[in-house]
């Protein structure tokens, strides 16, 4: 198993002609999936047969059937085909965001944030009727990989992560050549900030560093997002200028972590109407509210931990350790501490709590919940 950075590198060197026959792309970092797509078919595909020789399956057409006449249909005029198959829904089931196990077993579990103990996921509830439905699909995909016949290439892109365990893999591991298997890791805050200046000088332009840092706090860690946002400031700062914190505040969209994140600040400062305002904005722009929830639940949490580590004493690079967070975030996170008591943040929690079960239990709709949240912090702290 490499990186998708390795693997990108690797594909521009390698002769087509000693490509695998079989390349198994997972993680959930799908701006990776799809440039490691296009370059595998830039060496496998010539662009005068295309028609001929490419296809794509998107989950809910990605059959196994389907896919399996596509493999076995011999290349017209060219040494390969190409078939591409993203997220089979036998695989995958409903597509959704997060790190999700496939065909894991019973004893697979995905890693904990922030502390927390890791959970079960994918097909740990092997038990249920659709989990094992699920565990016989992966080992019907996985007994298909053999058979791939010299003149395919077949390219199975998951944007989840799979376990070690996972039968996909061994029978991967077992193809002789062996399959190439490709895990696109998950920016990290501080890996997408290199990440930007580095793309930064691939477009043709600059960023400072402090603006790097506020890209990806503004817009999040998602690298397509952040390319896109890239291209926007560079035009908007016009050719040979650089990029600058000011310029990412005035034309960066800003993420709904970004939002969230200012909605707690407002609450913290008291002005519970403009965070009302702002939770207003963000359901119309079209956020879920039950995500937005979810956020706002991480957001406090992650406070409470930061003041309780100053508390203690910690320094910040043990409270970065703790929530995996570079500096610049956790300075954030050191200034909205201030702006709460031990108790206030505790009493939010509770409350919050009791949020998520009446809003679960049917007893309150999400944005009716979190209005009365915002009103009642955001009028009563100081």
């Amino acid at each position: 198993m490499r990186s998708a950075e390795a693997a990108l590198v690797s594909l521009e060197k390698d002769d087509p002609g000693n490509l695998a026959g079989v390349f198994i792309i997972h993680g959930p970092e799908t701006y990776y999936h799809s440039r490691l797509i296009r370059a595998i078919r830039r060496r496998t595909v010539e662009p005068a047969f295309e028609a001929f020789n490419y296809t794509v399956f998107e989950h809910g057409g990605a059959s196994l059937d389907a896919v399996r006449s596509a493999v076995l249909t011999p290349p017209v005029m060219a040494p390969h085909r190409l078939v591409v198959v993203r997220d089979p829904e036998e695989l995958v089931g409903e597509r959704r965001g997060g790190t999700t196990e496939i065909g894991g077993g019973a004893g697979s579990g995905q890693d904990g944030q922030d502390g927390e103990e890791p959970g079960r996921g994918g097909d740990a509830a092997a038990g249920s009727s659709g989990g094992s439905s699920r565990v016989e699909a992966v080992r019907r995909w996985a007994s298909f990989l053999g058979e791939v016949p010299p003149g395919c290439r077949l390219v199975l892109s998951l944007s989840r992560d799979l376990p070690a365990s996972s039968p996909l893999l061994k029978a991967g591991a077992g193809l002789e050549p062996p399959a190439d298997v490709i895990r696109c890791f998950p920016a990290t805050a501080r890996s997408a900030e290199v990440w930007v200046r580095k793309l930064a000088g691939e477009l043709g332009g600059s960023i400072d560093p402090d603006a790097s840092q506020a890209l990806v706090m503004r817009s999040g860690q998602d690298l397509a997002v952040l390319e896109r946002e890239l291209e926007k400031l560079i035009t908007y700062v016009g050719p040979g200028n650089r990029i600058r914190a000011e310029d990412v505040a005035s034309a960066a969209t800003p993420s709904a972590e970004a939002n969230v994140f200012e909605l707690v600040d407002l609450i913290g400062h008291r002005r519970s109407h403009d965070a009302v305002a702002k939770l207003r904005r963000l359901l119309e722009q079209g956020e879920p509210a039950l995500r937005l929830m979810a956020m706002v639940v991480r957001q406090v949490r992650l406070v409470f931990i930061t003041r309780e580590m100053v508390e203690g004493g910690a320094e910040v690079r043990e409270i970065e350790k703790r929530l995996k967070l570079p500096t610049w975030v956790v300075r954030g996170y050191l200034s909205q501490a201030r702006n709460f008591d031990r108790a206030q943040l505790i009493e939010m929690m509770r409350s919050l709590a009791a949020m998520d079960l009446e809003v679960k239990s049917g007893r309150r709709e999400p944005e009716a919940a979190l209005e009365l949240f915002i009103l009642r912090y955001g009028s009563r702290l100081g």
